[in-house]
């Protein structure tokens, strides 16, 4: 079972799994590098690894030195063809797979307004040796964002490695696991390269090297207390619309995702839905196209676009399609984390480590854990779940040391229970009844908010209905999902004893106890999972996890499987589900309601 904390926003396994990195490199001093802007710079500059060997990785950049750029694309020109995941962003990463130069071209739009291209080459030569150690991967990142880099292949017994920043500001290294490290990237008043480099030592005495870069764009994230911008205190990292020729192209970015974007005075400049209206106001209710859903989706990589394109045109995805009514964007991100839905937008992000398909693309993911990991530290207890299958965990180990691949069919488990619970948010905030009424003259927050204050919320009529009783569970929900500090009864209180407190009340999860908002999401994402697909919940209180807890040695205190069936819940999830459904649709198909 997995940890229910929410924590671990990919149910897929008990600890966040991906991988980043890499440049060319070899032993001996690093060469120092001048910054890629430096005094009297003109509005660009590359940089691009000298030399590499086949075997390693490598890696170019585009540098922003007057202002941020835009609409950055970049293409092979020349060498061997390889393949170029992060094209769309200042900073490409690949591994040559043969001697020869390989030669690329970036075109993109200056802070100036004009479009520029430039030409690099990285000279690949032989390899002398057996490589022992390849650092993923290259890549660019706002200032304040999160960044990790993982060495390859993972530490054997009786290896050491090393990990040293070799040029720019210099940073915090987190290296609690030898095979990965991660850090903030700093604040910088022009785009800035870093590199770093990792160092191997085998059991046998053999050393060897691989080197990183990471370019630091000067993007100005908004103010953390600010009362009117919408993303105050909030990381907004680069993304663009997957479908280029798509009728909200132009807006997308600029109405979800932008860290200017204010929802109230002063500055107010939050899209109209006559600009970027719900999926709703297109569709007229019907369920969506995958080509109308698909116009709404903003990505960091375009695989991202690829494979949650592949996701939800299954036949079995139909009650996703129709419940994306509910947003006006999707937003797929490798710094995206948590997932989350934001009413300011009406837009739903989605941590794209749900969607990867090849170990490549996972390598391009953020690695860094979920800011709520560790608040449950000081409990004696933990939190665990899973859905099941045949009395199977659908849920495959992924371990980020490894290569494994997953397949299109597989992201039904990967990202399903997400799918379904972002988009009850969606729903709740905006349910289907309301759908007719809105006012395309106003923005997101002014058709919604006023529901909001007035409590007319699904969740709100969920909550005076059928209100949760535990102020027990209330009060640890408040320690592990928002950094609350434990008191020292919380602190005492045994596993039993909180499998007594949350088996006698009437949710599913503890995360039912966080908000009113994410009661009735959890309700109904259990429930769409059993009645689409067929899995079921399983939920339990056990002994606390530690480093060294293994599924042999776990001990349940308490367990259930498929509780939203509980008789005493049943009433909930039919309030739920028919409020936040389509009331005709979710007669058709349950009779329940």
């Amino acid at each position: 079972m997995q940890t229910s904390d929410r924590i671990m926003r990919s149910a897929a396994a008990l600890f966040v799994a991906l991988a980043l990195a890499a440049c060319g490199g070899g032993g001996g001093a690093p060469a120092p590098v001048p910054p890629v802007c430096g005094p009297g710079s003109a509005s660009f500059s590359t940089y691009a690894d000298a030399s590499v060997t086949v075997g390693k990785a490598a890696g170019a950049t585009v540098a922003g030195c007057t202002g941020p750029l835009s609409s950055v694309r970049w293409t092979q020109i020349g060498g061997p063809t390889v393949a170029l995941l992060s094209d769309r962003t200042q900073t490409i990463s690949f591994e040559p797979p043969a001697a020869g130069t390989y030669t690329f071209r970036v075109d993109f739009t200056d802070a100036g307004g004009d479009a520029r291209s430039a030409t690099v080459s990285v000279n690949a030569a032989a390899a002398t040796g057996a490589s022992d150690v390849v650092l993923r991967v290259d890549q660019s990142v706002r200032k304040g964002g999160k960044v990790s880099l993982r060495a390859w292949p993972a530490l054997s017994a009786g290896d050491t490695q090393t990990w040293t920043q070799i040029d720019g500001p210099a940073v915090a290294l987190d290296t609690a696991d030898p095979n990965r490290v991660l850090f903030t990237a700093p604040d910088v008043s022009v785009d800035t390269l870093l590199r770093f480099r990792v160092t191997r030592r085998t059991a046998a005495g053999a050393t060897d090297s691989d080197d990183a870069l990471v370019l630091v764009e000067n993007y100005a994230q908004a103010p953390d207390n600010s009362n009117s911008h919408v993303f105050s205190g909030m990381h907004v990292s680069r993304v663009y619309p997957y479908k280029a020729t798509s009728p909200f192209a132009a807006d997308l970015v600029r109405c979800t995702y932008d860290a200017a974007l204010r929802w109230t005075d002063p500055g107010k400049n939050a899209c109209t839905l006559a600009t970027l209206p719900f999926l709703h106001q297109t569709t007229g209710g019907a369920e969506p196209t995958v080509a109308q859903i698909m116009d709404r989706v903003l990505v960091s990589h375009d695989w991202m676009g690829a494979a949650f394109e592949q996701f939800i045109a299954g036949a079995d995805k139909a009650d996703i399609r129709r419940l994306l009514n509910g947003v006006t964007a999707i937003v797929i991100g490798a710094q995206v984390r948590p997932s989350f839905y934001y009413a300011l937008t009406g837009a739903i992000y989605l941590d794209a480590d749900n969607f990867w398909l090849t170990p490549e693309q996972r390598d391009v993911i953020n690695e860094a854990p979920d800011f709520r990991s560790d608040f449950d530290r000081d409990l004696a207890y933990s939190g665990v779940w899973r859905y099941t299958l045949a009395n199977n965990n659908i849920f495959l180990p992924w371990p980020p040391t490894s290569r494994l691949p997953r397949t299109v069919d597989y992201l039904l488990y990967e990202a399903g229970w997400l799918m379904y619970h972002e988009l009850a948010h969606a729903g709740d905030f905006l349910p289907p009844s309301a759908r007719g009424a809105l006012n395309s003259a106003a923005t997101v927050w002014d058709n919604l908010g006023p529901r909001f204050a007035n409590a007319q919320l699904p969740s709100d009529e969920l909550a005076r209905q059928s209100p949760l009783q535990s102020a027990e569970m209330r009060g640890l929900a408040q320690v592990k999902f928002h950094g609350e500090i434990a008191t020292p009864a919380q602190r005492a209180y045994t596993p039993q004893q909180v499998g007594g407190f949350f088996s006698a009340d009437r949710s599913t999860d503890e995360y039912n106890y966080s908000t009113t908002r994410e009661d009735i999401a959890m309700l109904f994402e259990e429930f769409m999972m059993f009645r689409n697909h067929g899995v079921r919940r399983d939920v339990a209180i056990t002994d606390k996890i530690g480093p060294t807890t293994t599924g042999n040695t776990l001990i349940v205190r308490w367990g259930q499987r498929g509780r939203v069936a509980e008789v005493a819940i049943r009433p909930r999830v039919k309030l739920a589900v028919g409020s936040v459904e389509d009331h005709q649709h979710t007669r058709a198909k349950l009779g329940c309601c």
